[in-house]
C-alpha cells in the first residue's frame, strides 16, 4: 500500500502548484513534474529492487 501514498504525495504536490503552472507553457508544465515525480520513481524502484532481491536468494 505504500505506492497509493506515494501517489497521495505526488497528487498533493501537483495541487498545491496548480495555480502557478497552469499560466506557464506545456512543455515547462511537463519539466516541473517530472522534476518533482523522480524522487518518488527513485523510492518505487528501489522498494521493487529490494522485494526482487530475496526472490533471487532462493
Amino acid at each position: 500500500m505504500s505506492e497509493s501514498k506515494t501517489m497521495k504525495q505526488l497528487h498533493s504536490i501537483r495541487e498545491k502548484n496548480y495555480e502557478r503552472m497552469k499560466k506557464l507553457p506545456v512543455k515547462e508544465q511537463i519539466k516541473i513534474i517530472q522534476t518533482e515525480a523522480e524522487p518518488l520513481k527513485k523510492r518505487i524502484l528501489d522498494k521493487m529492487k529490494k522485494r526482487e532481491l530475496p526472490a533471487t536468494g532462493r
